[in-house]
């Protein structure tokens, strides 16, 4: 009887010890379920456009938004980088897509037709497709139409300066410059790919031969007065060389218009970790983005 009533006790005891254990794993895991006002939500491969001959993935776009947000947000459109001829829209996109979003924005990463495969001017023509589609289809992922920028990262830079420099390609897609807001770019090196050393390969592959189409495609000499072009804010690595001369000689061309442009060195940055590392917390180069957002965000312009 005695030996019963200690197995009896043991059961018990045993029994106390797993349902303790089950409450304190299910307490544990609760403010992770309990937090779907603080869910990105990711809507993935929406096509902006149709090219015949062309893979469907590389006229496409992901947007990214904040479960509940309520008001309209501005929008940040991002194009990747890689020499115009390698890259994807979901490279490096993860943290910059949770930090925006989670920031008040609604965020876009693009995808554009690759070299060698075409030549310039299809990859800026994908670009002001894919705005065309932003502006025109935003609304519907909760963000302000009347507040887009962009923001690309290398070759990506590239792009970003041109379609805010030269009114052409928007105004082909039914566009002007005023419906950007602002421009952000991250270490590009061809803002005058007539001084682009070392890149005349790569730059050939993208845009031919004839030097002549390298000016007109280099943003420097697209900057004039009474254009509407939007306030840039040009981040380079400190370290190098090249594009921080890019840099310079863009935001020159740009102040010298008039035009508003933020020159910011990236100190103890490469290439690559400016980029990956955007969105990040404690991460300077992101709160020059943000300080950046929030000046411009409802002005008028």
């Amino acid at each position: 009887m005695f030996f019963e009533k200690e197995k009896f006790i043991a059961r018990r005891k045993a029994a106390f010890i797993i349902c303790a254990t089950v409450f304190m794993l299910l307490r544990d895991a609760q403010p992770a379920s309990a937090q779907p006002a603080g869910t990105v939500r990711a809507a993935k491969d929406i096509r902006y456009a149709t090219r015949s001959g062309s893979d469907a993935k590389l006229n496409s776009l992901d947007v990214y938004t904040l479960e509940g947000q309520a008001a309209a947000k501005p929008v940040v459109v991002f194009i990747h980088g890689g020499g115009w001829r390698i890259g994807d829209k979901q490279s490096g996109a993860k943290v910059k897509a949770e930090s925006f979003a989670k920031a008040g924005y609604v965020f876009v990463s693009i995808n554009y037709r690759l070299s060698p495969a075409v030549t310039h001017p299809a990859h800026i023509e994908d670009v002001a497709k894919a705005l065309r589609w932003v502006h025109g289809n935003i609304a519907t992922y909760g963000g302000d139409s009347s507040q887009i920028f962009v923001m690309g990262h290398s070759a990506g830079a590239h792009l970003a300066a041109l379609i805010a420099t030269d009114d052409r390609y928007l105004n082909a897609e039914g566009m002007s410059l005023k419906n950007l807001r602002g421009a952000i770019l991250l270490d590009g090196g061809s803002y005058n790919m007539t001084a682009a050393i070392g890149k005349d390969e790569r730059i050939a592959d993208a845009f031919g031969s004839d030097k002549a189409a390298w000016k007109q495609a280099s943003p420097v000499y697209n900057v004039s007065q009474g254009k509407n072009i939007p306030p840039f804010l040009i981040i380079y690595v400190a370290t190098r060389e090249a594009t921080k001369r890019q840099s310079e000689q863009l935001a020159k061309a740009l102040t010298d218009s008039g035009i508003k442009a933020d020159v910011q060195p990236a100190s103890n940055k490469t290439h690559a970790t400016l980029n990956k590392e955007l969105g990040l917390p404690n991460d300077p180069p992101t709160a020059q983005v943000y300080a950046f957002l929030k000046s411009l965000t409802n002005a008028v312009r």
